[in-house]
């Protein structure tokens, strides 16, 4: 498994069981290549997972606000599809992101 979020979630939550892991990351640098796969952050997969591996707080501390967000634009930069403004901004309980 990588070391992305998924990875590194699916990695503590078999070590909580006493599964030995080993994690392999490729990239040198997190800025090598767009990064994997994220997490579903719905209450009942990706959060649930999160907490289970004790791992919210950290998320709470080091997520990127707003990156769920997509925006498709065409060659003159012509917005075709952006959910910028129906999507509901999210901060997970943390105090620091307040939702507008």
């Amino acid at each position: 498994m990588g070391g992305g979020p998924g990875g590194l979630t699916l990695a503590t939550l078999l070590q909580l069981r006493g599964v030995d892991v080993n994690v392999y990351e490729r990239d040198l640098t997190k800025y090598a290549r767009v990064q994997g796969s994220p997490l579903d952050l719905h209450e009942d997969s990706g959060l649930a997972a999160l907490r289970k591996a004790n791992l919210l707080d950290e998320f709470k501390n080091n997520f990127l606000p707003k990156a769920d967000r997509k925006k498709l634009v065409n060659e003159q930069a012509e917005v075709l599809f952006s959910d910028h403004d129906v999507k509901v901004e999210e901060n997970f309980g943390n105090p620091i992101f307040v939702q507008k």
